[in-house]
């Protein structure tokens, strides 16, 4: 991928606040790759326009579903940019700017991701180094005073390291008002969202959630503000949520639960590649291709298949046409 033209005329610069408060479905744009594993810039573009012409409310890159770990410094470089200029400020674009081990990276991807016009920033913090929640409060302070972006906090758990409880991050709100979003998805999640919607009020200017979307009524019940799943379901869980904002609670369940035999499915392949499949056969991935072994998606067990096809087949009249 050739580097992207970085010319005052081709910036799309937007001044802290003109798009928050950050509401609704922000989708985790997933990387699309070429049977030789280089990024595919043109399904790439076209996971844009769908998540736009979706509906989704925002959209944030590279996380977790994105493969970050397996992206070079230059194509992220490159992609961020693409991404902010193929948006052209339709909707607020959300640049994951973590390095697994060191902070440094990180604060150059910050620095970058200010330079080309994107609208906030979502990190988890460098994992691999095996940090203290203090550690990590320290890791986002260090952010704040690099840019002025809006700063997602990405609570996970397991390999990625701690969580920083629920009062220390309120406290790091109070202390960094631009570090005042969060995706969590550290366990118990529920329990988290719940907390961080009650006690941070007028703190916490964003509750997001992750996993999918796969408890967001439950989330939007106790006051979340939004979630980060997939790119491929973008249609439904924007309707669900705008449902529901809009009073018809009783619409947005019917279509949530709507989406139970998809969501409620167990099979043992990758989800990232079942999220890719979905993409594909909705005309947006040429292929499931990852870096992620296995690599892409094959069905060693023909039963399992067929459930995802059936899934598949149940909730494909709820896309947008």
């Amino acid at each position: 991928m050739g580097a992207a033209a970085r010319d005052e005329g081709d910036r799309a610069k937007h001044p802290l606040g003109r798009r928050e408060p950050f509401r609704g479905i922000f989708p985790i744009v997933q990387t699309p790759f070429r049977e030789d594993e280089t990024i595919d810039v043109a399904c790439l573009r076209r996971e844009v326009e769908f998540i736009i012409k979706a509906g989704g409310h925002g959209l944030c890159w590279p996380q977790a579903g994105s493969e970050f770990e397996l992206l070079t410094d230059d194509e992220r470089l490159a992609v961020s940019e693409l991404l902010v200029r193929q948006a052209h400020g339709r909707v607020p674009v959300i640049i994951g700017v973590q390095s697994t081990n060191y902070w440094k990276t990180a604060l150059d991807f910050a620095r970058h991701a200010e330079y080309i016009g994107a609208d906030g920033i979502i990190s988890m913090a460098p994992f691999q180094a095996g940090p203290s929640p203090e550690d990590i409060a320290e890791y986002y302070r260090a952010l704040s005073r690099t840019v002025s972006l809006p700063i997602f906090i990405q609570s996970a758990s397991n390999r990625y390291g701690p969580a920083m409880p629920v009062d220390m991050v309120l406290a790091l709100a109070r202390e960094c008002p631009t570090v005042s979003y969060i995706k969590d998805e550290a366990e118990p999640t529920f329990e988290r969202i719940t907390a961080l919607c009650e006690r941070g009020e007028g703190v916490m200017r964003g509750v997001f959630s992750g996993g999918g979307a796969s408890n967001l009524m439950d989330e939007m019940s106790v006051g979340s503000h939004g979630s980060c799943p997939g790119a491929d379901l973008t249609d439904v869980f924007a309707r669900v949520y705008d449902l529901y904002q809009g009073g018809d609670t009783a619409g947005a369940r019917a279509l949530f639960d709507a989406l139970a035999p998809m969501l409620r499915l167990k099979v043992k392949a990758h989800w990232m590649l079942l999220m890719k499949e979905r993409l594909r056969r909705r005309g947006v991935f040429e292929t499931t291709r990852s870096r992620t072994a296995p690599y892409e998606l094959a069905w060693d067990d023909p039963r399992e298949k067929r459930a995802f096809d059936e899934a598949y087949e149940a909730i494909e009249p709820l896309f947008r046409r």
